[in-house]
Protein backbone atom coordinates (compact mmCIF):
# COMPACT_ATOMS: atom_id res chain seq x y z
CA UNK A 1 0.00 0.00 0.00
CA UNK A 2 2.79 2.39 0.92
CA UNK A 3 4.49 1.43 -2.21
CA UNK A 4 1.69 2.48 -4.30
CA UNK A 5 1.31 5.71 -2.80
CA UNK A 6 4.22 6.68 -3.57
CA UNK A 7 4.17 5.81 -7.28
CA UNK A 8 1.02 7.58 -6.92
CA UNK A 9 2.50 10.69 -5.79
CA UNK A 10 5.63 10.37 -8.05
CA UNK A 11 3.22 9.98 -11.30
CA UNK A 12 0.95 13.24 -9.50
CA UNK A 13 4.13 15.30 -9.56
CA UNK A 14 4.82 14.26 -13.10
CA UNK A 15 1.95 15.21 -14.43
CA UNK A 16 1.69 18.79 -12.28
CA UNK A 17 5.44 19.42 -13.74
CA UNK A 18 4.29 18.92 -18.05
CA UNK A 19 0.45 20.27 -17.27
CA UNK A 20 -0.36 21.77 -20.18
CA UNK A 21 -3.77 24.24 -20.13
CA UNK A 22 -6.33 22.69 -22.11
CA UNK A 23 -8.52 24.60 -24.99
CA UNK A 24 -11.46 24.77 -22.57
CA UNK A 25 -9.76 26.46 -19.47
CA UNK A 26 -8.04 28.86 -22.18
CA UNK A 27 -11.69 29.56 -23.73
CA UNK A 28 -12.88 30.18 -19.98
CA UNK A 29 -10.33 32.33 -19.06
CA UNK A 30 -10.10 34.32 -22.20
CA UNK A 31 -13.95 35.40 -21.60
CA UNK A 32 -13.78 38.67 -20.18
CA UNK A 33 -15.38 36.91 -16.81
CA UNK A 34 -12.70 35.85 -14.89
CA UNK A 35 -11.02 38.40 -12.74
CA UNK A 36 -7.44 37.82 -11.76
CA UNK A 37 -5.76 39.13 -8.52
CA UNK A 38 -1.92 39.12 -7.11
CA UNK A 39 0.19 41.31 -5.54
CA UNK A 40 2.86 41.60 -2.87
CA UNK A 41 2.29 40.86 0.65
CA UNK A 42 0.12 43.05 2.82
CA UNK A 43 -1.02 44.81 -0.36
CA UNK A 44 -4.80 44.04 0.84
CA UNK A 45 -5.94 41.78 -1.52
CA UNK A 46 -7.28 39.49 0.72
CA UNK A 47 -9.16 41.99 1.84
CA UNK A 48 -10.02 43.56 -1.11
CA UNK A 49 -11.25 40.13 -2.35
CA UNK A 50 -13.54 39.61 0.24
CA UNK A 51 -15.04 43.11 -0.04
CA UNK A 52 -15.70 42.02 -3.51
CA UNK A 53 -17.65 39.08 -2.22
CA UNK A 54 -19.14 40.98 -0.42
CA UNK A 55 -20.29 43.70 -2.09
CA UNK A 56 -20.55 42.72 -6.09
CA UNK A 57 -21.60 40.06 -8.25
CA UNK A 58 -18.28 37.91 -7.44
CA UNK A 59 -17.87 34.40 -6.44
CA UNK A 60 -14.48 32.63 -4.97
CA UNK A 61 -13.05 30.01 -6.86
CA UNK A 62 -13.01 27.00 -4.73
CA UNK A 63 -9.43 25.09 -5.51
CA UNK A 64 -8.58 21.18 -4.77
CA UNK A 65 -5.85 20.16 -2.61
CA UNK A 66 -4.33 17.35 -1.81
CA UNK A 67 -3.59 18.47 1.82
CA UNK A 68 -5.37 17.94 5.07
CA UNK A 69 -8.10 20.51 6.59
CA UNK A 70 -6.36 22.83 9.15
CA UNK A 71 -8.12 24.78 12.03
CA UNK A 72 -8.45 28.58 11.93
CA UNK A 73 -8.93 29.82 15.12
CA UNK A 74 -10.09 26.88 16.16
CA UNK A 75 -12.68 26.12 13.26
CA UNK A 76 -11.92 23.34 10.93
CA UNK A 77 -11.49 24.08 7.40
CA UNK A 78 -14.56 22.27 5.17
CA UNK A 79 -14.44 20.58 1.87
CA UNK A 80 -16.18 23.04 -0.92
CA UNK A 81 -15.74 26.07 1.32
CA UNK A 82 -12.07 26.67 1.54
CA UNK A 83 -10.76 23.93 -0.53
CA UNK A 84 -11.97 20.44 -2.06
CA UNK A 85 -9.97 18.15 -0.47
CA UNK A 86 -9.40 15.47 -1.92
CA UNK A 87 -6.58 12.31 -1.94
CA UNK A 88 -3.75 11.97 -4.32
CA UNK A 89 -4.87 9.46 -6.26
CA UNK A 90 -8.56 11.93 -7.20
CA UNK A 91 -5.88 14.69 -7.97
CA UNK A 92 -4.18 12.60 -10.45
CA UNK A 93 -7.02 10.89 -12.29
CA UNK A 94 -8.67 14.54 -12.68
CA UNK A 95 -5.34 15.96 -13.90
CA UNK A 96 -4.74 13.19 -16.28
CA UNK A 97 -8.06 14.41 -17.50
CA UNK A 98 -7.32 17.58 -18.34
CA UNK A 99 -10.05 18.85 -15.26
CA UNK A 100 -7.54 22.22 -14.54
CA UNK A 101 -6.84 25.35 -15.29
CA UNK A 102 -3.62 25.33 -13.54
CA UNK A 103 -2.13 23.15 -11.19
CA UNK A 104 1.42 23.52 -9.04
CA UNK A 105 3.27 21.45 -6.54
CA UNK A 106 3.69 23.86 -3.29
CA UNK A 107 7.08 22.85 -1.22
CA UNK A 108 7.63 19.55 -3.66
CA UNK A 109 4.92 18.05 -1.66
CA UNK A 110 1.12 19.46 -1.41
CA UNK A 111 -0.54 19.92 -4.96
CA UNK A 112 -3.03 22.86 -5.09
CA UNK A 113 -5.38 23.09 -8.40
CA UNK A 114 -7.94 25.28 -9.76
CA UNK A 115 -10.52 23.35 -11.81
CA UNK A 116 -12.19 24.56 -14.73
CA UNK A 117 -15.59 23.05 -13.03
CA UNK A 118 -15.00 25.00 -10.43
CA UNK A 119 -15.07 28.20 -12.75
CA UNK A 120 -17.66 27.33 -14.52
CA UNK A 121 -19.75 27.20 -12.07
CA UNK A 122 -19.70 31.06 -10.81
CA UNK A 123 -20.06 32.03 -14.52
CA UNK A 124 -23.08 29.79 -14.46
CA UNK A 125 -24.36 31.36 -11.16
CA UNK A 126 -24.32 34.87 -12.90
CA UNK A 127 -21.30 36.00 -11.11
CA UNK A 128 -17.86 37.09 -12.06
CA UNK A 129 -15.40 34.52 -10.76
CA UNK A 130 -12.26 35.43 -8.38
CA UNK A 131 -8.95 33.87 -9.00
CA UNK A 132 -6.55 35.02 -6.09
CA UNK A 133 -3.09 33.69 -7.29
CA UNK A 134 0.70 34.50 -6.99
CA UNK A 135 2.32 36.60 -9.55
CA UNK A 136 4.42 33.63 -11.14
CA UNK A 137 1.01 31.79 -11.58
CA UNK A 138 -0.83 34.99 -13.55
CA UNK A 139 2.55 35.21 -15.85
CA UNK A 140 1.86 31.37 -16.39
CA UNK A 141 -1.52 31.97 -17.16
CA UNK A 142 -0.92 35.18 -19.70
CA UNK A 143 2.03 33.23 -21.58
CA UNK A 144 -1.06 30.51 -22.50
CA UNK A 145 -3.99 33.52 -23.13
CA UNK A 146 -2.36 36.84 -24.27
CA UNK A 147 -5.17 38.71 -23.65
CA UNK A 148 -5.62 37.91 -20.09
CA UNK A 149 -4.98 41.14 -17.75
CA UNK A 150 -4.16 39.94 -13.97
CA UNK A 151 -4.54 43.29 -11.50
CA UNK A 152 -1.49 43.82 -9.48
CA UNK A 153 -1.80 45.32 -6.22
CA UNK A 154 0.26 47.31 -4.54
CA UNK A 155 0.39 49.03 -1.20
CA UNK A 156 0.11 53.48 -1.54
CA UNK A 157 3.75 54.00 0.02
CA UNK A 158 7.01 51.81 1.41
CA UNK A 159 5.53 53.57 5.13
CA UNK A 160 1.90 52.88 4.92
CA UNK A 161 3.01 49.07 3.52
CA UNK A 162 5.32 48.59 6.57
CA UNK A 163 2.41 49.82 8.74
CA UNK A 164 0.31 47.28 7.18
CA UNK A 165 2.69 44.40 7.68
CA UNK A 166 2.95 45.42 11.06
CA UNK A 167 -0.41 44.82 11.49
CA UNK A 168 -0.53 41.20 10.70
CA UNK A 169 0.53 40.17 14.45
CA UNK A 170 3.82 39.13 15.39
CA UNK A 171 6.07 38.06 12.82
CA UNK A 172 9.87 37.50 12.84
CA UNK A 173 12.62 38.98 11.39
CA UNK A 174 13.24 36.19 9.36
CA UNK A 175 9.47 35.75 8.15
CA UNK A 176 9.34 39.84 7.23
CA UNK A 177 12.97 39.49 5.27
CA UNK A 178 11.81 36.32 3.34
CA UNK A 179 8.29 37.76 2.99
CA UNK A 180 10.09 41.46 1.20
CA UNK A 181 12.47 38.89 -0.53
CA UNK A 182 9.46 37.49 -2.14
CA UNK A 183 7.85 40.63 -2.97
CA UNK A 184 11.04 41.65 -4.80
CA UNK A 185 10.88 39.15 -7.00
CA UNK A 186 6.67 39.78 -7.44
CA UNK A 187 7.38 43.79 -8.09
CA UNK A 188 9.98 42.84 -10.41
CA UNK A 189 7.71 41.02 -12.48
CA UNK A 190 5.01 42.60 -12.78
CA UNK A 191 7.07 45.66 -14.16
CA UNK A 192 8.81 43.21 -16.90
CA UNK A 193 5.59 42.00 -18.38
CA UNK A 194 3.13 44.39 -19.85
CA UNK A 195 -0.39 41.89 -19.31
CA UNK A 196 -0.16 42.98 -15.77
CA UNK A 197 -2.31 45.95 -14.90
CA UNK A 198 -1.12 47.56 -11.64
CA UNK A 199 -3.42 49.39 -9.21
CA UNK A 200 -2.58 51.12 -5.83
CA UNK A 201 -4.78 50.47 -2.85
CA UNK A 202 -5.29 53.54 -0.59
CA UNK A 203 -8.61 52.36 0.79
CA UNK A 204 -10.21 48.79 0.13
CA UNK A 205 -13.57 50.07 -0.58
CA UNK A 206 -12.33 52.89 -3.51
CA UNK A 207 -9.72 49.85 -5.07
CA UNK A 208 -12.99 47.37 -4.99
CA UNK A 209 -14.89 50.20 -6.56
CA UNK A 210 -12.29 50.26 -8.97
CA UNK A 211 -12.48 46.92 -9.99
CA UNK A 212 -16.31 46.83 -9.93
CA UNK A 213 -16.20 49.51 -12.42
CA UNK A 214 -12.92 48.96 -14.72
CA UNK A 215 -9.30 49.30 -13.65
CA UNK A 216 -8.09 52.98 -15.06
CA UNK A 217 -5.29 51.54 -17.93
CA UNK A 218 -3.94 54.86 -19.34
CA UNK A 219 -0.87 54.92 -19.84
CA UNK A 220 -0.52 58.19 -18.00
CA UNK A 221 -2.31 56.25 -14.68
CA UNK A 222 -0.24 52.84 -15.13
CA UNK A 223 3.81 54.75 -15.90
CA UNK A 224 3.01 56.29 -11.99
CA UNK A 225 1.91 53.22 -10.70
CA UNK A 226 5.12 51.93 -12.46
CA UNK A 227 6.88 54.67 -11.04
CA UNK A 228 5.65 53.64 -7.31
CA UNK A 229 6.26 50.25 -7.76
CA UNK A 230 9.88 51.55 -8.75
CA UNK A 231 10.12 53.43 -5.64
CA UNK A 232 8.79 50.43 -3.34
CA UNK A 233 11.80 48.55 -4.71
CA UNK A 234 13.80 51.18 -3.63
CA UNK A 235 12.85 50.89 -0.37
CA UNK A 236 13.25 47.27 0.32
CA UNK A 237 16.66 47.28 -1.15
CA UNK A 238 18.05 49.95 1.08
CA UNK A 239 16.94 48.33 4.18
Amino acid sequence: MEEQKKQTVTALHEIVASYQMPDAAKKILGSGEVTVLCGVTASGKNTITNYLLGHGPYAHVVSHTTRMPRENHGILEENGNEYWFVSPEKMLELAQKGAFIEIKAIHGETCYGTSIKAVQQVIDQGKHPIMEIDVQGALELTQAIPTLKPLFILPPSYDVWMERLGTRGFISDGEKERRLHSAIMEIETALAHPAFVLTVNREVELTAAEIMHGVDMSDETQQAHRTLAKELLESIRNL
